[in-house]
């Protein structure tokens, strides 16, 4: 029988129920893929984190799971897995290393919560696609990008209120046509004050209908909008029903997003 012990984290977010859920397994040896997605099904979460210490001194080889199948980054649970190291595992080391899909990544323990240091991935504009925007249920939009080193669509929308009143029809997304295999949709538009932009984040695509609070759409939305501010330095909002705050740093070819976390469950798997 195996045994891995394992946490649920709230992340993105100081109070339980909020933010972003992850949960958090504790590797001792690697299994077999199917056992992964495996768990990951059955704990039902948008992310599943399985992370296992490599050889250096604090750094970590880390997966992610949706119930669906593997993602190549995913910032939330990063800062779960983060969390957890640092919180419950007695981890003293500022700063942690993580072996990913994505190459190196790194979590540092700051005053706010956990700073992670993520590759950014600019968009860049293409000619918007209707049934996009159809099974969104809008109209018309600002602007239309792709993130081809991330596989998003950004879709900016003319103010806050379109993104938070935004109900797609998801069978109607995963219909439309896929030239440029995205695997998720960004809705943004600037923000009221204290925060310069709000999004939400749908991905029926990978089994992830909406995502309540998304690292990796993160790495995609300051580079734009870096460009349309004029300004590195942001303080964001994901406007979906359970919420999440991100304060965000763009530098030449990397986001650092810094956010709070809370364990909220913990236990262990056999199987």
């Amino acid at each position: 029988m195996i045994k891995v012990p394992f946490y649920q984290v709230d992340a993105f977010t100081s109070k339980p129920f909020r933010g972003n859920p992850a949960a958090v397994c504790l590797m001792r040896c690697d299994l077999k893929d199917d056992v992964y997605q495996s768990i990951a099904k059955e704990m039902n979460l948008s992310e599943t984190a399985f992370v296992e210490a490599a050889e250096e001194p604090g750094s970590y080889r880390l997966r992610w799971f949706t119930p669906k199948r593997e993602v190549p980054l995913c910032g939330h649970a990063t800062l779960a897995t983060a969390h957890v190291l640092f919180r419950h595992r007695g981890v003293r080391r500022r700063r942690l290393t993580f072996e990913t899909l994505s190459g190196v990544l790194c979590a540092e323990r700051v005053k706010d919560g956990v700073r992670l240091d993520f590759p950014r991935n600019d968009p860049e504009e293409v000619e918007p696609i209707g049934a996009i925007l159809r099974g969104l249920g809008v109209t018309k939009c600002v602007d239309f990008q792709y993130s081809h080193t991330n596989q998003k669509l950004l879709v900016r929308l003319g103010n806050e209120e379109e993104v938070r009143r935004l109900k797609p029809r998801f069978s109607d997304l995963l219909e439309a046509e896929n030239p440029l295999g995205w695997r998720g949709v960004i809705v943004t538009a600037q923000g009221a004050n204290p925060y310069d932009f709000v999004s939400r984040y749908f991905a029926p695509w990978m089994g992830v209908d909406e995502d309540p609070v998304t690292g990796s759409a993160h790495t995609v939305l300051a580079p734009y909008w870096a460009k349309v501010l004029g300004k590195n330095i942001f303080r964001a909002y994901q406007a979906s029903e359970r919420g999440g705050e991100l304060l965000l740093e763009l530098s030449e070819d990397r986001v650092f997003m810094t956010g709070e976390a809370v364990t909220v469950a913990l236990g262990t798997l056999t199987f």
